[in-house]
């Protein structure tokens, strides 16, 4: 195949970092919004870029790098629009230890597209899947607004097990509902600048998340709020 900015898929994965059936159903669903001369490829793949994308979680619990991929702890600095959006601008400016500490998903963002552009070219069809797939997990993560803050779980206000609630529990009960055929995907230019745009608009939702949850907990009798579900032959 030719080489292809991939970054068209960007657009799609508006619904949010997940558990691992939203992150396959994102992913799965992506592929049929891609225009013909990309859809036609990766159709003939998609069981394995469903399956695949949940594979950067998967390697949290074994490489300890692969971490801070998923987020990026926007509150831990001073001022946003102070952050260089480059990579190498920002270890200039920055500590880099300090960015890997608060998370580099906008960057991680552009180097798997940078990545998988090699792979397009390189026609190495078995990296341009499993690329693919990490892409679309990336991307799905940085829509999320607790990806985007230190109080990711609710810990420092009181509202500990929100993030499982947020992108695994509700998705799991209401995904039927979702129209999830949003369009075909359009073209991103700038996949770096896009990336960070992703990131400021999921940050800008962090109150909302936490207050609508903080709200809703009020309402509800403590015996409703928590129940007993079984998940890979467990009870939890």
């Amino acid at each position: 195949m030719k080489p292809s900015p991939i970054f068209l898929v960007l657009g799609l994965f508006f619904l949010s970092s997940w558990g691992f059936n939203p992150h396959k159903k994102i992913n799965q669903t992506a592929v049929f919004l891609l225009p013909t001369e990309l859809a036609s490829f990766y159709k003939t793949c998609i069981k394995q870029i469903t399956d695949k994308a949940v594979d950067a979680d998967k390697r949290c619990y074994i490489d300890t790098i692969e971490g801070p991929k998923h987020y990026i702890d926007l509150d831990q600095y001073e001022n946003i629009d102070s952050i260089p959006i480059h990579w190498s601008k920002a270890k200039e400016k920055l500590n880099e230890r300090k960015l890997l500490a608060q998370g580099i998903v906008p960057w991680q963002i552009n180097r798997t597209y940078q990545n998988l552009v090699q792979a397009f070219k390189s026609k190495d069809n078995k990296r341009i899947i499993q690329l693919s797939a990490d892409l679309g997990h990336y991307v799905a993560d940085a829509h999320v607004p607790l990806h985007t803050t230190s109080n990711y779980n609710g810990q420092y206000t009181n509202q500990i097990g929100i993030h499982a609630l947020w992108e695994t529990r509700i998705p799991e009960m209401y995904m039927t509902d979702y129209d999830l055929f949003i369009g075909s995907a359009q073209y991103i230019s700038d996949p770096v600048n896009f990336a960070w745009k992703i990131v400021r608009e999921s940050n800008a939702l962090v109150d909302s998340v936490l207050l609508i949850e903080k709200a809703l907990n009020k309402s509800f009798r403590d015996s409703e709020i928590k129940s007993y579900i079984e998940r890979n032959n467990q009870l939890i």
